[in-house]
């Protein structure tokens, strides 16, 4: 398939190598073009995937012909090698790899696929890796005058298997095992176990950050919801002017595609470890069972964890009580927060916006003010800011502030409304 040599007897080196050389410039051209489409498809869901690309060298091309020839294959088919062009995806998750995977059978026209390794028992050594044989894309040969049809082997690899694969090679298929090599194999299969179980653990690890940040990204909406209702009846002309209902419900809907895929959290009551409990205390707070979630949050606080964890759970308390109307109690929160770690600009967010909802506009724009000295580049807190302003009647600043979060933000609809009415006041 790759080339025809079909009329050769005897598989003379010299005469192929005249005959392959002839041709690798055209098989390169060929390869890089196909790489660079391959980027192309996955940078869409990739920011930035490992792709290398080789045309086989001659002395290996050769070797497999003759490798092929000494197990009695027919010399209609010792020619045909079909990983003359090859093309290693590495990726860093194995979740990673059903995805690129549906990509290559959604796109190229896939002649085979195998899956190396999944044979072995536990007792073996071996690297995984997914094997397809796609058709190279006609619009690329034809770009390169290529006349007949070629193929191309794909390997999928996560990081670790690439890293395993590339040592095995050295250690095993360069070198013969001799019958007294079993305790090295065993060492192999050590290794290749732990390398095994740590790309599952990574992907573990994965799957929970996605499932917390989603359950973050609610938890954020939720707290947006009850900012919009209080202010609202504090004064209906500003409610406006904080996020809507329609956007905390797309922030909901984000959250919630992000977890597509992954395994529902099970509840573990007050007793599991601190990762459990948070996401228990998360999925609590976002279904609006506040209680519930104030109720985890103190009990991973009576895990006495680390200081800056102890911090952002003491936020994360703060929101609940301020979800359920307890305003004391989430200044409390914000405030322990605060002594646990000066530098949480969110804590200093939170408190001003419960100190907004309460009309004590002079501690609302010390917190804000605070809050922007450790990040001046957040949209929320300046645009929050703008409306302290705008309440205590300084309109100029207020329209300083508003042009200032348009900068972050220029879609926001919210602080463009707000403008107009900052600039209503100011008779512009």
């Amino acid at each position: 398939m790759a080339m025809d040599f079909k009329g050769i007897d005897i598989p003379n080196k010299e005469a192929l190598e005249r005959r392959y050389g002839a041709q690798r410039v055209q098989y390169e051209r060929i390869l890089n073009e196909l790489q660079r489409g391959m980027k192309a498809l996955l940078s869409q869901t990739f920011s930035h995937p490992t792709i290398k690309v080789r045309v086989k060298h001659f002395t290996s091309y050769y070797q497999k012909i003759l490798k092929r020839l000494q197990c009695c294959q027919t010399k209609d088919n010792a020619f045909d090698i079909t990983d003359v062009l090859g093309m290693r995806i590495i990726l860093p998750f194995l979740e990673d790899l059903k995805t690129v995977e549906a990509l290559i059978r959604e796109k190229f026209q896939v002649i085979e696929m195998e899956r190396k390794g999944a044979n072995y028992s536990f007792k073996e050594f071996g690297y995984d890796s997914i094997h397809f044989l796609i058709k190279v894309p006609a619009e690329i040969l034809s770009l390169f005058q290529f006349g007949s049809d070629l193929v191309c082997e794909v390997q999928l690899r996560t990081i670790l298997q690439d890293a395993w694969a590339e040592i095995e090679h050295e250690l095993v298929y360069k070198a013969e095992f001799a019958p007294f090599d079993e305790p090295l194999k065993r060492k192999l299969a050590a290794l290749n176990a732990n390398l095994t179980l740590s790309d599952i653990i990574f992907q573990e690890i994965r799957d929970y950050q996605q499932q917390l940040h989603a359950q973050l990204k609610r938890r954020r909406a939720t707290f947006h919801e009850k900012i919009r209702m209080a202010a609202s009846q504090i004064n209906p002309e500003m409610a406006e002017n904080y996020p809507s209902k329609k956007e905390a419900e797309e922030d909901v809907e984000r959250g919630e595609e992000i977890t597509t895929g992954s395994s529902p959290h099970k509840k573990r009551g007050h007793h599991g470890n601190l990762d459990d409990l948070l996401l228990d205390a998360l999925e609590a707070h976002n279904s609006k069972q506040f209680k519930e979630a104030i109720a985890i949050y103190t009990a991973i606080l009576g895990l006495k964890p680390l200081i800056h964890i102890q911090s952002l759970i003491h936020i994360h308390r703060g929101m609940a009580y301020t979800a359920e109307s307890d305003y004391k109690q989430a200044l409390e929160d914000f405030s322990r927060a605060l002594e646990l770690d000066q530098k949480s600009a969110k804590a200093y967010y939170y408190r001003g916006v419960v100190y907004s909802i309460l009309t004590k506009y002079s501690e609302a724009l010390e917190d804000f003010h605070q809050c922007l000295r450790l990040n001046p580049y957040q949209y929320d807190p300046i645009f929050c800011r703008a409306q302290i302003y705008f309440h205590l009647g300084d309109y100029s600043q207020a329209l300083i502030d508003c042009e200032q979060a348009l900068n972050l933000q220029p879609e926001s609809e919210q602080a463009h409304q707000f403008k107009q009415l900052v600039q209503a006041r100011l008779h512009l």
